[in-house]
């Protein structure tokens, strides 16, 4: 099975809040991912003694968005919502700012959606 970590934005995992994640894929790797496809979701990356806490299923394929674009719902999936009300940061910076860059940002990322199938924690 194949992996993805959450890192930062574990806790909002774990509470089964976030249900979307960006990821800035290269499209040979994206192209490996389907709706359907079951993933084992770590609190970081395994060669650094991450840890499965969930399984997830994508619910569609993995699409592509500029960060600018995002729709304001995906505050909440995103998590963010959460993230920010527990005082959360990565590299100093709030999920507000980081939303707030990310509305600024042309650059492109790959979209993924998805549900809890198992949560291990």
């Amino acid at each position: 099975m194949r992996i993805i970590s959450f890192a930062w934005t574990t806790p909002a995992v774990i509470k089964k809040i976030k249900t979307c994640t960006r990821r800035e894929w290269d499209d040979n790797y994206a192209s490996r991912f389907n709706a359907g496809d079951f993933l084992a979701g770590y609190d970081r990356n395994p060669r650094y003694e991450g840890s499965q806490i969930t399984t997830i299923k994508l619910t569609e394929k993995p699409y592509k968005e500029r960060y600018c674009d995002v729709p304001d719902s995906d505050w909440f999936t995103e998590g963010f919502e959460y993230l920010q009300s527990i005082g959360a940061k990565v590299r100093g910076f709030s999920p507000r700012q980081i939303w707030l860059e990310w509305k600024a940002d042309t650059t492109q990322c790959y979209v993924v959606r998805f549900e809890y199938c198992e949560t291990l924690i």
